[in-house]
């Protein structure tokens, strides 16, 4: 199998060391703001009005940290270093309120003063990145600082967890927002080793298990009622193949830093998103039922690109299908995604039928591809 996997692994990391980290680091860079853009067209140009999201800052910081740490792109880490304290200086604390500002304008002033779990999931995890990158562990402060602030802000008054935002609408609560807090804690844990991370992490294993894993029939919804019930009708037995490959990713990773087994939960997610999550065509759906109905038409990129970290990871378990099922998917990430000019770009979005339904590429996948390009070329032995 190695066989298949080694040249598909070998073609997706030349094609982010010589073009996509180029690409970003130049048209994907506003220099005079010292921020990565929001998004290019499909050409490759910026597009300066869209609103720049804290999301797609921390993002990018993680995407060219983790590159700076492969060698994959010499200027990587000056870009992580000036995009780093422009996203401290244009998001933290803007309206003399904790947290991070959800999103600016190009000159700087607030879009949306929301307070966004998602968005303080993944500052977390560039933090940790910014950590190991630059050894700069100073920085540990502002986790902790951001840290608090969901603790004391954002935890919900009922259920367990925490609200998706503040100011709150009510409405449904997702499982994804925390999901992302798990990995921004795990990465925490990683770099620091101060266990009160690894206590925060379990503490959202825990969370997961009780709250958002549904054994019967081995899946994790993705919409809630505001106590952590699966949301009313057909909402609440919606769940995505995506996210299935994450948790799994994420849970063999909580394994080896906490020693707690998670095999149960893996073979579960795993086993549910290979029986139902992919199309004739070996696409990963977008969402499905919990009882593997169809439910979404449009294919991403994201999905493919976990559900290689997902098997890959399972390939070092013993998962005897594994390495194939990672070969086949980085195939097909770059023979139907990676297929536009110029190079480094990507297809964000195609219908059944493959054809392109998207007419721009935004910046945040960055954080997907490289994660899954990473784990393919350790699991090959590619160094560069």
């Amino acid at each position: 199998m190695l066989a298949r996997l080694e040249p598909a692994a070998s073609a997706l990391v030349d094609w982010a060391i010589d073009a996509a980290l180029p690409l970003w680091a130049s048209a994907g860079f506003d220099a005079e703001h010292g921020r990565f853009e929001e998004r290019l067209t499909l050409g490759g140009a910026p597009l300066p009005d869209a609103p720049v999201r804290l999301m797609s800052q921390a993002r990018q910081i993680h995407a060219y940290a983790l590159a700076a740490r492969r060698g994959w792109h010499g200027a990587a880490l000056g870009l992580v270093e000036r995009a780093f304290a422009s996203m401290v200086r244009d998001y933290r604390g803007r309206d003399d309120r904790g947290g991070w500002v959800f999103s600016i304008r190009r000159d700087g002033a607030v879009v949306d003063a929301r307070r966004d779990l998602y968005s303080h999931a993944f500052v977390l995890l560039a933090i940790a990145s910014y950590v190991e990158a630059t050894g700069r562990r100073e920085a540990l402060a502002l986790a902790d600082e951001t840290l608090a602030f969901i603790e004391r802000d954002m935890a919900a008054p009922e259920g367990g967890g925490f609200v998706e935002e503040l100011p709150t609408k009510g409405g449904v609560r997702r499982q994804n927002p925390h999901m992302h807090l798990f990995e921004g804690l795990l990465a925490l844990w990683e770099c620091s080793r101060q266990e009160r991370h690894l206590a925060r992490a379990t503490a959202l294993f825990e969370l997961f298990a009780a709250r958002f894993f549904q054994a019967d029939p081995g899946v994790v919804g993705e919409y809630y009622t505001t106590d952590l019930k699966p949301a009313d009708g057909v909402v609440g037995r919606i769940v995505e193949p995506g996210h299935h490959h994450e948790w799994v990713w994420l849970l063999r990773r909580f394994e080896q830093a906490s020693g707690r087994p998670a095999q149960a939960h893996v073979d579960a997610l795993y086993g549910h998103a290979d029986r139902y999550g992919s199309d004739e065509a070996g696409m990963i759906v977008g969402e499905l039922l919990a009882d593997g109905s169809p439910r979404a038409g449009v294919r991403r990129i994201w999905p493919v690109t976990e559900a290689i970290k997902a098997n890959l990871i399972e390939a070092r378990h013993g998962r005897a299908q594994g390495e194939g099922r990672a070969a086949a998917l980085a195939v097909l990430l770059r023979d139907r995604f990676l297929t536009i000019d110029p190079p480094g770009g990507w297809l964000d979005r195609l219908d059944e039928r493959g054809r392109c339904v998207s007419d721009f590429m935004p910046a945040s996948t960055l954080y997907h591809l490289l994660g899954a390009i990473d784990e393919l070329s350790r699991f090959v032995g590619r160094s560069d």
